[in-house]
């Protein structure tokens, strides 16, 4: 099925729009839109129910947010801002999930309508609906006469945070780690997950916090963070589902009518499952990921971490299942997995290779590996200190360095030396953008003794205390101490400068110039050169001496005014 997110984005955001509730006789409706026309009008139709699940009784704004999903299941993100003042919710679609951005951009249109420059609105929208800034930079819009300005920076590409990710931040406020890590094994054994709650903000952004738990992989089933009421059938449904429900669209049903549903309540905390999944997970991953959630004061990536670390510990070993083949493509070994795993962990993967999430999660991991592009993320970083921390024993920061590099070595040494005639094959006759993708990946790690083909560039600096000296001159970029250069290395001229002799016997780099050599040090002494016999040549050289400009007497005594032509014989 692929990512759910679309790869190419055109505009910041696709449309906006402000919606009435309506009434009992009357549907919710749009009172305003932008732009004028808008080529999805599925989209358009179910948006306003979307916008109102239910009745709102909040007398405070609420941000909320859900997902509507194509029919090439792609995910378009709606966010929305709920005002009991004027009782109407403004809406932006998006193909990005930057849910913190939409949120600060719906304050300022809010405070733009409430002000004597309402009849800016469209400009600004005008002016925000371009293309995405890249990453690094960022998108500056002065509204209101020049009083105001709306920054929009995109989010970096880290794992979610407390209290910057406001999805997370709600999940870990409302839930205990209890709740938290049985709705995570629920997911995991793809059950019918049904989230429920007063506030409809809070079950839509528990639902979502949830499907981000299970990074990298993606929920691929039925997703639908908050359902309208006019939508209700879809919790009969009998195949896996994560769906948010308000209280008030879920009293409208028999929960006895839903079968075997897992349902979280986001008020109360409480978890209600009719299925052993915890017990099916391995004892030391469910303790282990309880403790490091039990921590209510927690900041940063700590909590998302926590989950990424778990779910290392139960399917991290997928690389010693990956088969390489000469002038073949790389493959995937179920019976190497489970070969590979401890005895705990092999009922929990025998189950896990039916799964889809898992399934789909493999695919594209082979898709990174045959257009060689590699990895670059935070799961393949912890797999691999976690690897290194196995294969030292439990042992110190030294141990696990030495076991990071060793686990890179065999992995890169099986991906270079088997793979690498279909890395070329791939450069020299793939499409121009996969050449270009090739090409931009391939960084040379010449001083640890490996062709490093794969190596991810969020890992350089967490090896390089434990690799320095080796990696450390490798992986450093051009404009940044530890990073992995953008172009390869292989095409960028290195810089010249002086070296001394390598205590390990190891060549200078290529265009290096020597140390200095101390005062009164004797000179080394040259290797003399092997003269080649080659065939007489003749050669001319014409000498030009200008006789209104006589030469220096200390460089030629006589005085030269005419042309010497010098023939000699080599």
């Amino acid at each position: 099925m692929g990512s759910r997110l679309r790869d190419s984005v055109r505009y910041l955001f696709e449309f906006f729009c402000e919606v009435a509730p309506g009434s009992e006789e009357k549907d919710p409706y749009m009172i305003r839109k932008y732009p004028e026309v808008y080529k999805n009008e599925q989209e358009l139709k179910d948006l306003p129910k979307f916008t109102f699940p239910c009745p709102f009784e909040d007398s405070f704004v609420q941000h909320y947010s859900f997902v509507l999903t194509s029919v090439d299941s792609k995910y378009t993100f709606c966010f929305c801002r709920y005002d009991n003042k004027s009782n109407t919710s403004l809406v932006l679609l998006s193909h990005l999930p930057w849910h913190d951005i939409f949120y600060k951009l719906l304050n300022c249109i809010a405070s733009l309508l409430a002000g004597p420059n309402a009849g800016e609105l469209g400009a600004l929208l005008a002016a925000v609906r371009t293309r995405p800034p890249p990453p690094g930079h960022s998108l500056r819009v002065t509204y209101d006469a020049g009083a105001s300005v709306f920054v929009c920076q995109p989010p970096p590409d880290t794992l979610p945070s407390i209290p910057e990710n406001s999805l997370l931040r709600e999940y870990y406020a409302a839930l205990n780690p209890g709740a938290m890590v049985g709705v995570w094994a629920a997911l995991l054994a793809e059950r019918r997950v049904l989230v429920t709650g007063r506030r409809a903000g809070r079950v839509a952004a528990c639902a979502m916090a949830a499907n981000q738990t299970l990074y990298p992989m993606t929920w691929q089933h039925i997703y639908i963070p908050l359902l309208p009421k006019h939508l209700v059938d879809y919790l009969l449904a009998p195949m896996p589902f994560l769906i948010g429900v308000p209280r008030a669209v879920l009293d409208s049903v028999r929960v006895s009518d839903l079968g075997d549903v897992v349902v979280l309540d986001v008020d109360s905390s409480e978890l209600a499952t009719p299925h052993r999944d915890l017990e099916a997970l391995p004892a030391d991953t469910v303790s282990t990921l309880k403790k490091a959630l039990s921590d209510k004061n927690a900041l940063g990536d700590g909590v998302s971490r926590a989950f990424l670390r778990a779910l290392v510990s139960l399917i991290g070993g997928y690389r010693d299942a990956i088969r390489i083949s000469c002038g073949e493509q790389i493959s995937f070994s179920a019976a190497r997995l489970l070969a590979a795993a401890p005895p705990p962990r092999r009922a929990f993967l025998q189950r896990m290779l039916h799964a889809q999430i898992f399934q789909q999660f493999i695919e594209e991991r082979l898709e990174l590996l045959n257009s060689g592009r590699g990895f670059s993320d935070e799961f393949e970083v912890e797999c691999s200190l976690a690897a290194g921390d196995a294969g030292a024993g439990g042992g110190g920061a030294g141990g696990g360095g030495r076991g990071v590099k060793a686990q890179y070595k065999r992995w890169l040494r099986a991906v270079t030396s088997e793979g690498g005639a279909l890395l070329r094959q791939v450069k020299d006759k793939a499409h121009p953008a996969v050449q270009s993708a090739v090409e931009s990946s391939v960084v040379w790690v010449g001083h640890a003794g490996v062709d490093a083909r794969v190596v991810p560039p969020a890992l350089a600096p967490r090896l390089a205390p434990a690799l320095a000296p080796r990696l450390a001159p490798a992986l450093r970029g051009p404009a940044h101490g530890d990073g992995v250069p953008v172009r390869p290395a292989a095409r960028r001229r290195p810089a010249v400068s002086a070296v001394g002799p390598d205590p390990a016997g190891r060549p200078a780099p290529r265009g290096a110039r020597p140390a200095p050599r101390p005062r009164g040090a004797p000179r080394p002494r040259q290797p003399a050169r092997r003269r080649q016999r080659a065939a007489p040549r003749v050669w001319t050289r014409l000498h030009t001496v200008r006789p209104e400009r006589p030469p220096r007497a200390r460089r030629h005594p006589r005085r030269l005014d005419h042309l010497q032509l010098t023939t000699s014989t080599v």
